[in-house]
């Protein structure tokens, strides 16, 4: 093989190869939620946008954060495909019926920015915006106050919880053998057919909805589905009130 050869074969492989990695890197960075992120839960449903806080402030078709700090938005849609845009911050997400979707940002600057469905979801699809809201960490913490007024997410999921009966099987003093809730979110769970997963905010949804999907290891598939009779913010609500239920700190008693 000719030198010349050697070097077109070797410099463009380098190059890609290169290449590759630093792509990787980037995109491993703009999939990894870092961690302390803010969470903030979004349900997107013809034609509008609800944002929920961690600590009960809800907002439509708004969306208050604070500067520097990492936002995570875990979004679902209650009927179609929708797609989160926020141009000035270049991102954007589909949220899909059915099943969550995560996306995060850290904003750098203070002010108002747009916020956009930018996939087509009905006759009003051009209505569906909305502004996403910078401030300063302070101003930020004391718009949370003047919103304090409202129950939390996990005692909104709390009461929720003990009004599907879920206590009478999953509670401390249950005579029914049903896995313990205690503690399970964010911990490998083994199930049946031998697999093992995540007890994620999938993996509880689905427990919920779907309860023949993924049954845990040692137990029957005798839960009853609560499909249609609950909602995706009220499932939401349920889910961080099994995340405080790991810490006992935040624990909240249904």
């Amino acid at each position: 093989m000719h030198r010349i050869e050697i070097v077109w074969t070797v410099v463009p492989l380098a190059l890609f190869l290169a290449m590759f990695v630093w792509s990787a890197r980037v995109y491993y960075e703009n999939v990894t939620v870092p961690k302390g992120a803010l969470p903030i839960y979004i349900v997107a449903k013809q034609w509008m946008w609800h944002a929920e806080h961690p600590a009960g402030e809800r907002e439509i078709n708004e969306l208050h954060v604070p500067l520097g700090r990492p936002v995570e938005l875990l979004m679902t849609s209650q009927d179609v495909i929708h797609s989160l845009s926020i141009p000035d911050f270049r991102i954007k997400q589909d949220v899909l019926p059915g099943r969550y979707t995560t996306l995060w940002f850290t904003a750098n600057r203070t002010g108002e920015y747009h916020l956009y469905c930018t996939q087509f979801c009905g006759a009003s699809h051009s209505h569906m915006v909305g502004r996403v809201v910078v401030m300063e960490p302070a101003a930020f913490e004391g718009w949370l106050s003047a919103h304090a007024s409202a129950p939390t997410m996990a005692a909104r999921g709390a009461q929720r919880y003990r009004q599907l009966g879920c206590n009478g099987c999953h509670g401390a003093q249950a005579m029914v053998r049903a896995p313990k809730l205690e503690g399970l979110f964010g911990t490998p769970v083994e199930l049946r057919d031998g697999r093992s997963v995540l007890a994620d905010e999938r993996f509880i949804r689905d427990a919920v909805l779907l309860p023949n999907r993924d049954v845990p290891a040692g137990y029957d598939a005798s839960m009853p589905s609560f499909r249609g009779q609950i909602g995706e913010e009220e499932l939401l609500e349920i889910i961080e009130y099994l995340k405080s239920l790991g810490n006992a700190t935040q624990q909240v008693v249904p």
